[in-house]
């Protein structure tokens, strides 16, 4: 119960998501099911319940094992590549470190922001290849935060001298 309590809202919020999307998916299809007797829309609706009855199970147990970490940085880059299914983000942590991270083209961020990044931790080694690379670890992605996290300073527009 603890570890749920200290996991982050999106993740938390994720978990509930996904839970909510499967009940209402399955919650049309029993309606549409009682007006006009489709069975094949709910035998697909109860598939679509499952599947995210599963995801949201395997997610909370991540949660609850602690088996995530946790990126946090300032965007100090993002790089779209031409024919590529994701977007090269470089972050720069309080200590900073560069760190750059392969997400795909969905994730919305603007150089300049605070962010926090959560992935499923994982013990696959790297096969050298940035294509490769992206493409085997995309179910690591869990979710990002954009607003600034405690542990981070906040950064000050610095204005120049006249």
């Amino acid at each position: 119960m603890e570890q749920w309590l200290n996991a982050p809202l999106t993740l938390r919020l994720k978990v509930f998501l996904i839970l909510f999307m499967g009940i209402g998916s399955l919650f049309i299809a029993a309606i549409v099911f009682f007006l006009s007797h489709d069975r094949l829309l709910l035998i697909l609706s109860g598939i679509i319940f499952g599947s995210c009855l599963f995801h949201s199970a395997g997610l909370l147990v991540v949660i609850l094992r602690g088996d995530y970490e946790t990126i946090t940085g300032v965007c100090t880059a993002v790089t779209s590549l031409p024919l590529r299914r994701y977007r090269k983000i470089e972050l720069t942590d309080c200590q900073g470190t560069a760190i750059i991270l392969l997400l795909g083209k969905q994730v919305k961020i603007k150089p300049g922001g605070c962010y926090c990044f959560y992935f499923r931790k994982a013990s696959r080694p790297s096969l050298g290849s940035e294509y490769l690379d992206a493409s085997l670890s995309t179910d690591l992605f869990l979710g990002y935060d954009s607003s600034l996290p405690q542990n981070l300073p906040e950064i000050n527009n610095q204005d120049t001298a006249e």
